[in-house]
């Protein structure tokens, strides 16, 4: 890694419990920019935590994380949105908005009170949803499409949100498995473009195998390992963190590991 890259998130010695239950202990991370970084560990290790903390969700009761250099607790909830766009396992929404219209909540950060919104946000959001294969439910409810159909909209959303640092909580959940891959390229494409860095929560190995740059492997509430997926992957680590032993295949195509039961 080149010193004279700096992290754009970074995370020092943090800690954080739910009513005394500790979830994230002492926890030192650095994320730099252009990488796909995913997050897997066994249930309750902390993964979804780790997204609300950066977020600013939730507060650390020890320790800073800083995004771009800045603490999070003293970036306003308004600038912290035109930073960061989170996409979150389970969305519900109880009106039956428009799928357009929840595509252009994204633009909300970004419109001034006095100005209004403009045609460059309608462009934005509906670029968005060509992206991700969703314009042609545009004029439909929410509550009108299937799971699947609903998750690439508020994938949309975020990338609507134009993030510097885009954020996913399982994003293949209902998911069919031509749009996992489809909705993968796109968040790659966004790499290239304005999106700094991506972080993504995942149960799949191989799907976090397959996404990722590096891969941050969580052990009740601290990191166990940091790396390829070819140094996270590997039966000493799945053993040790998941209690069990997995027969790990490469992938004849793309040489990374793939686990087999």
């Amino acid at each position: 890694m080149n010193t004279d890259i700096k992290p754009i998130i970074s995370l020092e010695n943090v800690t954080f419990s739910y009513n005394h239950h500790p979830a994230i202990q002492e926890v030192n991370l650095s994320i730099y920019p252009g990488q796909f970084i995913g997050i897997i560990g066994p249930n309750g290790s902390g993964k979804t935590t780790i997204l609300k903390l950066i977020s600013g969700i939730l507060t650390p009761q020890k320790g800073e994380i800083k995004v771009f250099e800045q603490d999070v607790r003293k970036i306003s909830r308004k600038k912290m949105a035109k930073i960061i766009s989170v996409v979150p396992q389970e969305s519900y929404i109880s009106y039956n908005y428009k799928v357009k219209e929840i595509v252009f909540m994204g633009r909300i950060p970004f419109i001034n009170q006095w100005q209004g919104e403009t045609l460059l946000d309608y462009q934005i959001s509906q670029d968005a949803m060509e992206k991700t294969d969703s314009l042609h439910h545009a004029e439909k409810g929410i509550h009108q499409i299937s799971g699947g159909e609903m998750q690439r909209v508020y994938i949309a959303r975020a990338l609507a949100q134009s993030p510097k640092i885009l954020m996913l909580d399982e994003f293949s959940s209902h998911l069919d498995l031509s749009y996992k891959y489809e909705i993968i390229k796109i968040l790659r494409e966004s790499l290239k473009e304005e999106v700094k860095c991506i972080i993504s929560v995942f149960h799949d190995l191989n799907l976090a195998s397959y996404c990722s740059d590096k891969l941050i492997l969580l052990n009740q509430g601290g990191i166990e390992k940091i790396g390829t997926p070819h140094e996270v992957i590997n039966e000493y680590y799945l053993k040790k963190v998941y209690h069990t032993r997995p027969n790990i295949i490469q992938h004849p195509e793309l040489s990374i590991p793939q686990v087999i039961m």
